[in-house]
């Protein structure tokens, strides 16, 4: 399946994934529906950056979903422990975000904060146990399953 390019197409591949509600929730954040004066409908950058993430991790717990005033999508992950995740996405990059790990402690990016790269921050969650990468998302770039370094492979004698 291509990389959905519009809000009507992460729709359809949220519900070709299974999340039919997760779908209608975005269409209607989308739609100019029940909008306060001065708000505005969900932003195509922020979708984008939404279903970038959900797209590449995966959790055990369902996710609920916010739209601010900004047109930003907000997702909530909470957990049947301690554990805990709030992502705003700012953009196609962009996120804030606060999340606590099952001893209650507060996650962090490298150097603090609590706004960066989405890519950084679902790192930062599958290492605190809070997501699991999606099975056919590349972790990282330099991981190969092909190759073994001669540091750990040992010398042939």
């Amino acid at each position: 399946m291509p990389q959905p390019a519009t809000i009507d197409e992460i729709c359809a591949a949220l519900r070709a994934r299974g999340w039919p509600a997760l779908a209608r929730r975005l269409a209607y954040f989308a739609s100019a529906d029940d909008l306060e004066p001065g708000d505005v409908p969900l932003t195509l950058a922020s979708a984008l950056g939404f279903w970038a993430f959900f797209s590449a991790v995966d959790s055990d717990t369902r996710v609920e979903i916010g739209c601010s005033s900004e047109g930003c999508i907000c997702a909530d992950w909470r957990f049947r422990d301690e554990r805990t995740t709030s992502i705003w996405f700012l953009d196609e990059e962009r996120v804030r975000f606060a999340a606590k790990d099952a001893a209650g402690r507060w996650v962090d990016l490298d150097g603090g904060g609590d706004a960066g790269g989405w890519k950084e921050l679902a790192v930062k969650l599958v290492e605190a146990g809070l997501f699991t990468w999606q099975q056919n998302y590349p972790v990282n770039g330099n991981s190969s399953p092909d190759i073994t370094l001669p540091d750990i492979a040992g010398v042939a004698t």
